[in-house]
């Protein structure tokens, strides 16, 4: 069975304007952005791109199972999945990237915005357990690789283009 390879995520997490509604909100980062932006990120390799949008109906569902933790209340996360960083780095300095950061300023708190770099370790997708080797004893071992490679990360040579 083949070692899974590490792949890293930035997160950004947003907050939308308070002027904006959640429908008017969602409407524009889901059809107008997420869609441009998806075109960009292609062309310069990012495995996946995707957004997950926290409305007042799914914190809503967080409270109702009472939970024993804060509910986050940022309105959007943005993932963008990558091998290096040198595909972010390209991004930032494209001009297309840019203007679509420009045309979010109305919709998004930008002074509230944090942002989380990991990498992901997946072990179950579509239903089926990925990256696990289970032994003829019975016995289930992860296959990711070890830790000091994992967290064998190349830090950015430069920061990233002034984008925003």
């Amino acid at each position: 069975m083949a070692t899974p390879t590490r792949v890293l995520r930035l997160t950004g997490s947003y907050y939308r304007n308070a002027s904006v509604s959640e429908e008017d909100f969602h409407d524009f980062m889901s059809h107008r952005h997420g869609v441009e932006c998806a075109k960009v990120h292609a062309k310069y390799g990012i495995l996946k791109y995707q957004m997950a949008f926290n409305t007042k109906s799914t914190r809503a569902l967080a409270a109702s199972m009472q939970l024993p933790y804060p509910i986050d209340e940022h309105d959007l996360m943005i993932e963008f999945y990558f091998r290096n960083v040198d595909s972010l780095l390209a991004i930032s300095a494209d001009e297309d990237f840019k203007n679509l950061h420009t045309e979010c300023e109305p919709y998004l708190q930008q002074d509230r915005t944090t942002v989380t770099t990991t990498w992901i370790e997946v072990y179950l997708e579509n239903g089926m357990l990925v990256n696990i080797d289970e032994s003829s004893s019975g016995e289930a071992k992860s296959l990711q690789p070890p830790f000091a490679e994992l967290a064998d990360i190349r830090v950015a040579e430069r920061p990233v283009a002034k984008y925003y």
